[in-house]
């Protein structure tokens, strides 16, 4: 796969492998684009339908990475989320001819002192895209098992994350496709998370070790006092808490 090229505009990085794609990286710093419709607005995430030059975008501001200190910190070492977004999809479609990701055109991403205080990545629009029936969530445990094979795995397996359009092409969204370690132990926590939402679901992989230490850990986040702490944070981070 060809190296992604970077350019600085304006203290902001735009990140791009096609040189068309710089230009609107320009335009969206500048904030020179129409908003068609605002998907998602919370403190985690921005998400909206954009237009530049009569095409249809979707562009998507991942806020949690430099909201939460403990993930900001982490942002001095890494390239972050917007950018591995964009060079991990692009590896899977590329060089895997995984061609069911949504595509991602260019990551933005603002530094200050080494540590992203911005980002925002900008995809391709499906325009016919729908959730799919629980009848047919089978296709996502399948679809989900070529990836494992590749030693990637998805992050956040369950259904709401994928879209089917009238040529009943799957569409995979909202994953950074990172690649798994030694262990299959991502790829059976990606696997739980579908059961959760697939009750009919067999369960596909033999279940080694890993199995049950990725059933252990989404066990102890049902916790009611795990549960509990978690919503604690979420609602304190809301009120600009840096916790």
């Amino acid at each position: 796969m060809k190296k992604y090229k970077s350019f600085k505009y304006r203290g902001v990085n735009i990140y791009y492998f096609d040189n068309f794609y710089l230009n609107i990286g320009i335009r969206i710093i500048e904030k020179n684009y129409i908003e068609l419709k605002k998907i998602k607005d919370t403190k985690r995430n921005y998400v909206s339908l954009i237009e530049i030059n009569q095409k249809k975008y979707i562009y998507k501001e991942p806020r949690n990475e430099f909201r939460i200190p403990q993930r900001k910190i982490l942002t001095f070492f890494k390239k972050g989320e917007a950018l591995n977004t964009l060079i991990n999809i692009n590896k899977m479609i590329e060089e895997y001819n995984i061609y069911d990701y949504v595509r991602p055109y260019l990551a933005i991403v603002k530094r200050s002192k080494n540590f992203i205080n911005f980002s925002a990545i900008l995809f391709e629009y499906i325009a016919d895209g729908e959730e799919l029936f629980d009848k047919d969530l089978w296709i996502l445990v399948k679809k989900m098992q070529t990836i494992h094979d590749l030693g990637y795995y998805h992050g956040d397996f369950n259904p709401t994350n994928f879209l089917i359009n009238k040529n009943n092409e799957i569409k995979i969204l909202d994953t950074q496709a990172k690649k798994m370690g030694i262990t299959k132990y991502r790829a059976h926590y990606d696997m739980l998370t579908m059961q959760e939402n697939y009750i009919n679901m067999k369960y596909p992989y033999s279940k080694t070790p890993s199995y049950f230490l990725a059933l252990a850990v989404k066990k102890f986040k049902r916790l009611k006092w795990v549960s509990w702490i978690k919503e604690k944070k979420k609602k304190l981070r809301d009120k600009g808490w840096k916790i």
